[in-house]
């Protein structure tokens, strides 16, 4: 038997939503670091083997922990970057363009238009893809070497940009990156496949680092 013995900081801005996800039961074992970004310390992610990058932080209050975040990737830390927060603005290597959110296409029958990408990538032992079809709030273009595994294609069929990317080699780290904000949405108690993200990359994420009990 094996348990979750990574360190895991969870930057958040003390939203409901981002304390309710820190107190879900279900997620104690991880024994996730709840780290405030107005009020903590950087040299509390000196340690952090996974960083959470909560979603619907503020980008002023984010921006200064750009630098060691990076810092951490360099040293082969996992980073989850979940949606709506400007990675454009301070995440090297990556653009981010808006896009109108579709709450409900499942129940308006319209098309979502994200197509699932690199099937063959190891990653996908650990998402299903309930966990990466709902919505999103816009779109990415990634750096070289990163793997699109979920795009949004246009109306006209033509792949528009990634929602959710991997990129295991700009750095000696691995780099999750997404527009859907599943923290959010866990948090706040609807989104038919939040939770499922939201778990799923946690678990990918600390899949290589469990220790034996």
């Amino acid at each position: 038997m094996s348990t979750p013995a990574t360190t895991i900081a969870f930057l958040h801005g003390g939203s409901h939503a981002q304390l309710a996800t820190l107190a879900d039961p279900a997620l104690a074992p991880y024994r996730i670091h709840g780290i405030h970004v107005r009020t903590g310390a950087i040299a509390e992610l000196a340690d952090a083997e996974v960083i959470v990058v909560s979603d619907r932080l503020r980008t002023d209050l984010l921006r200064p922990w750009a630098g060691p975040i990076g810092a951490a990737l360099d040293r082969g830390a996992t980073v989850l970057v979940f949606g709506e927060n400007a990675v454009g603005t301070w995440l090297p290597g990556v653009r981010e363009e808006s896009r109108p959110t579709v709450f409900w296409w499942w129940r308006t029958g319209e098309d979502h238009r994200l197509r699932l990408r690199a099937p063959e990538h190891p990653a996908w032992e650990f998402f299903a893809p309930r966990a990466v079809v709902w919505h999103y709030h816009g779109v990415l273009e990634p750096p070289a070497g990163a793997v699109s595994l979920v795009d949004l294609h246009t109306e006209n069929g033509d792949r528009d940009g990634s929602i959710l990317y991997l990129d295991e080699s700009s750095t000696a780290g691995r780099l999750l990156v997404t527009t859907m904000d599943p923290v959010y949405h866990h948090g706040s108690g609807f989104m038919p496949g939040a939770t499922q993200l939201l778990y799923s990359t946690l678990y990918w994420a600390t899949a290589g680092r469990r220790k034996p009990c």
